[in-house]
């Protein structure tokens, strides 16, 4: 079967069988294909937000130190092979065709869902690679997450707020319950979550299983060096990093203090290769900066917390650079909490000035028209695909005095990766 025709039928998994939370089915899968997640270490990460940029920094700082490293993360923003990796490179076709052709009987015949079929490819690609370390990214939640069958060296959950209500439940606390189901016994946890709550509850669970608890609650200021990186103090050491935002510096902070852990447990890793991995990581859609005339920012946020944080670093992004406000591209999926990411939305109305809604070519993806009864703003337009969209924002984005063409507003582009992956297409041509 040819990689296009792989993709297309690993993607009908996705709609045809939806997700029915159970490790019975991959447990299974995995028997039958040998265990190939057993022949490697681990390490785990979950959270709400983040825990893409910690396990890329992460592979890349291990990567770095000389091992052979394997990264599984989701959901991909312009290609699938963006999955899996080994040593920053993406699995080839030909590989992807080579592994699936290998294990298409086993998804079949354990039903496997989409998410389930990817993790099992991932493992044994990793398997047949020899790798030595694996950093595997929950797909969502953790306790039925297909990723969480390993026995990891270290565990991480980076934060937590809402998101995947329908899966994970409606509070905070409830979530936080999923995403412990990574805790394993005698495996040290990584945390930076900030609420009491849910800390005590983390804290109960280490307990009860024996493992080590750490909680990260200090984290520097960045300093600016132009849009390309920031840089920070930690721990009296100077690290740079090619990523914009606050919460990136929280992540950086997670990912060192993963690196000493790892350290204690056997693992070699020195301060060079610390600061060689996050200073040469790549991370895309995180507050990318696509353009600077005008200034083109493709962010991944999809959720409350997400948006938060894009919106305060383009507070930040303001004060260096020459434009009054923002003109934000925004297509959501229709499962999101719009109340939730609307109201946020205002919170910042003195820096948004315009607002188009669009849609990206995905089922799930939320009709404009809808979003609109959530948006309590003056300037609001709508479109039905993401290059429309951007084309209005390219156009508004220009005025013109005294013959001369001025450009006043930043555009960014943001809501889903969907949406960023259109947008980054489109603007590549």
């Amino acid at each position: 079967m040819k990689f296009s025709n792989i993709i297309l039928y690993l993607y009908n998994l996705r709609s045809s069988k939806g997700i029915d939370l159970t490790l019975e089915r991959i447990k299974d899968a995995l028997s039958a294909a040998g265990n190939p997640h057993e022949k490697f270490k681990s390490i785990h990460i979950a959270g709400t937000k983040g825990k893409g940029s910690i396990s890329t920094m992460l592979a890349s700082i291990l990567k770095e130190s000389g091992y052979n490293v394997g990264l599984y993360t989701s959901p991909h923003l312009t290609d699938f092979r963006e999955r899996i990796q080994i040593n920053g490179r993406k699995v080839l076709k030909k590989e992807v065709c080579e592994i699936f052709n290998e294990c298409k009987e086993v998804i079949e015949k354990f039903n496997l869902t989409f998410f389930e079929a990817v993790t099992l490819m991932s493992y044994i690609y990793f398997e047949k690679n020899k790798i030595e370390i694996a950093v595997i990214e929950v797909g969502m939640g953790g306790r039925y997450d297909a990723t969480n069958v390993i026995n990891p060296v270290l565990s991480i959950i980076s934060n937590i707020s809402i998101d995947h209500q329908e899966f994970l439940g409606n509070d905070e606390i409830s979530i936080a319950k999923e995403k412990a189901g990574i805790i394993k016994n005698n495996v040290p946890l990584i945390t930076c979550v900030s609420q009491d709550e849910i800390l005590n509850l983390y804290n109960t669970i280490c307990k009860q299983k024996n493992s080590e608890l750490m909680h990260l609650n200090f984290f520097p200021k960045g300093i600016y060096k132009d849009l390309k990186f920031q840089e920070f103090v930690y721990k009296n050491k100077q690290y740079t990093i090619p990523l914009l935002g606050e919460h990136q510096i929280k992540n950086a902070v997670c990912v060192i203090e993963a690196t000493e852990k790892l350290k204690n447990l056997g693992v070699e890793i020195s301060d060079k290769a610390i600061k060689n991995g996050l200073s040469n990581v790549l991370i895309e859609g995180r507050l990318e900066v696509f353009k600077r005339n005008p200034l083109i920012i493709i962010d991944v946020a999809h959720n409350k917390a997400s948006f938060e944080a894009l919106f305060n670093t383009m507070l930040e992004i303001k004060r260096m650079e020459n434009f009054k406000s923002i003109i934000l591209v925004l297509g959501i999926l229709k499962y999101k909490n719009m109340e939730e990411i609307f109201n946020t939305v205002s919170k910042f109305s003195d820096l948004i000035i315009t607002i188009i809604l669009t849609k990206p070519n995905y089922e799930l993806a939320a009709e404009p028209e809808y979003m609109k009864k959530f948006l309590n703003f003056e300037n609001v337009f709508s479109t039905g695909n993401v290059k429309d969209a951007i084309e209005m924002a390219l156009n508004a984005n220009k005025t013109k005095t005294n013959g001369t063409t001025n450009i006043t507003t930043a555009i960014v582009i943001a809501g889903s990766f969907f949406t960023a992956a259109e947008g980054k297409k489109y603007l590549k041509i």
